[in-house]
């Protein structure tokens, strides 16, 4: 008996299984009165200054998204890691956060960064690109900011 006939097999005798009672109301109608309300929403705590998270570029309506983002606070980088974490490129420019905030900053979204197989560099002093694994940077440009990099010999950012 091969594994189909095994199958057929146990298809007659599950067939009785397969039939549907219903349940007899006998005409009653029941109403349900009660009404669930749901828990609201706690208030999100007012940030201390409106921060702007970034600015939005679509490029020529296709798939890739380029977000500019200017953090003063490190509280706002989960906001940012999700924008990389939904492929789409970020310029992180840090010139408004102080050094500490910026260490801390760049330290997280690199990790974000090595995460998703994406890329983090320098473009300019406190300016960095940071792109997923889809987006291939390449130009004069980067290439020269790469080369101050190194010579900074991987120092964070000055204020």
């Amino acid at each position: 008996m091969g594994f189909l006939d095994s199958l057929k097999f146990s298809k007659r005798f599950n067939d009785d299984e397969d039939e549907y009672e219903e349940e007899k109301n006998n005409g009653e109608v029941y109403e349900d009165d009660a009404v669930i309300e749901a828990p609201a929403k706690p208030e999100p705590a007012a940030p201390q200054k409106p921060v702007r998270i970034g600015t939005s570029v679509k490029l020529d309506g296709a798939a890739l998204e380029l977000k500019v983002v200017k953090p003063e606070r490190y509280e706002v980088v989960p906001q940012i890691a999700d924008h990389l974490l939904n492929r789409r490129t970020v310029v992180l420019n840090l010139e408004a956060s102080n050094k500490e905030s910026s260490r801390r900053i760049i330290d997280f979204l690199s990790g974000v960064a090595y995460a998703i197989d994406g890329k983090l560099s320098k473009v300019a002093v406190n300016t960095y690109l940071i792109t997923p694994a889809n987006i291939n940077v390449s130009g004069e440009a980067l290439t020269e900011a790469k080369g101050e990099a190194e010579e900074d010999n991987g120092e964070y950012p000055e204020d």
